[in-house]
């Protein structure tokens, strides 16, 4: 029955524009740095341990994959990277990834003071990074790429979650 209802929401993502299904990825995203922001209080490192690395899985998967191997590319057809949109996205994402193995590197050496600051580094730098993302670029994004394009994406959403789930 699960997978019957995975196969139900994948189905209903498909249809989707692309840049709601990563503005519902950025919820995600948004609860799990509140869950590390938990653990960073608490001076839990197996909670900042479990989410940091699920931050960095879906990182991965939606900034690094999602946006810049499939929208961003889209997107720059029309906008060029260079002092672009994209090009400050992908410079800030180039950041967060530094910043997660950083943080992860502390962790390892329960470096709490260390790990204070890298967290609210990647917290002053990825929150407002998504809300950029979803009221700016996203905007540009739905107002200039045509039906086609944005089937393009979502088909390229599709083999990466796929490529995920294997």
């Amino acid at each position: 029955m699960s997978g019957k209802s995975h196969k139900n929401r994948t189905t209903k993502m498909t249809e989707k524009n692309p840049t709601d299904i990563l503005k519902e990825e950025h919820k995600k995203v948004l609860e799990i740095l509140n869950k590390l922001e938990k653990g960073m209080e608490d001076r839990d490192a197996r909670l900042m341990a479990e989410n940091i690395s699920v931050l960095e899985r879906e990182f991965n998967k939606h900034s690094l994959n999602k946006e810049e191997k499939a929208l961003f590319l889209e997107i720059e057809e029309f906008i060029p990277r260079e002092d672009g949109p994209t090009g400050v996205m992908v410079a800030e994402h180039k950041e967060l990834v530094e910043l997660i193995k950083n943080f992860k590197k502390s962790l390892e050496i329960n470096d709490f003071e260390k790990l204070n600051e890298i967290g609210k580094n990647i917290f002053s730098i990825l929150r407002p990074h998504i809300d950029k993302e979803n009221s700016m670029l996203f905007m540009i994004a739905d107002m200039h790429l045509d039906d086609k394009q944005k089937a393009i994406v979502t088909e390229k959403f599709k083999k990466i979650d796929s490529a995920d789930c294997d």
